[in-house]
């Protein structure tokens, strides 16, 4: 087997979930520096979890009989959106040196995941309004002009779409979350949620350095909830 073939191979292997009708991995060719490269290899499962996350999410979501169905249609083409996400992703990453997952890491946000649902779908979806403004922050520290992703034609491409994509989400979760509770208790989920995300990406703190990303200042800026997401 090629080393192309063994990282194609690695990419379709699910990163947290598996999701239904998965699009197929576009193929990329990345021209990364050595170390760039296999920060953003490293990475790039913690991410996917995410996008796997929420494609079973949205899909779920889509199906809820409290939401009206021009609602539920709007969710639908989101969890579209999210699978296309991952197979981006899945692409990307067979264009880098391979890095097989941190089990461990890939186990915690798998939890981290999987407890965002609880107390119904509102606050599931406040908590999903906060956490994608978080990764439209992510990716725009990793896209800083001269910073090695956006030098990279490929992982430039792939995540300033996501990020396009993400900043639509949030304002279709944010205005369904808003308008069916309370303020305090939709800030309330959506902060638990970032600092929590924060805490599980303290294991991408080299990663992040590595790409030029200041890894305290994004963890900082990914645990506190912006004034203007959710406002009082």
């Amino acid at each position: 087997m090629s080393p192309r073939d063994s990282q194609t191979e690695l990419a379709a292997v699910p990163h947290c979930f598996r999701v239904e009708s998965r699009h197929a991995n576009p193929r990329y060719c990345a021209s990364l520096d050595a170390k760039p490269a296999a920060a953003l290899a490293a990475l790039l499962p913690l991410l996917g979890c995410g996008e796997e996350a929420a494609a079973v999410s949205f899909d779920r979501l889509s199906r809820a009989d409290t939401l009206d169905s021009r609602l539920r249609r709007i969710l639908h083409t989101i969890a579209d959106d999210e699978r296309c996400h991952d197979a981006m992703l899945r692409g990307l990453r067979a264009a880098l040196p391979k890095a097989a997952p941190d089990a461990a890491v890939q186990a915690r946000a798998r939890r981290f995941h999987l407890s965002l649902p609880r107390g119904g779908t509102v606050l599931h979806l406040t908590r999903i309004a906060g956490l994608d403004a978080a990764v439209c922050t992510i990716l725009s520290r990793l896209l800083r002009p001269g910073s090695p992703v956006a030098r990279d034609d490929a992982a430039r491409a792939v995540l300033s779409h996501i990020r396009r994509d993400e900043t639509r989400h949030v304002i279709v979760s944010r205005d369904i979350a808003l308008a069916a509770s309370g303020r305090k208790e939709v800030r309330d989920a959506a902060a638990e949620a970032r600092d929590a995300l924060a805490d599980l990406l303290t294991s991408g703190s080299d990663a992040f350095e590595a790409l030029g990303v200041d890894p305290d200042r994004l963890l900082r800026d990914i645990g506190s909830l912006p004034s203007g997401l959710l406002p009082q």
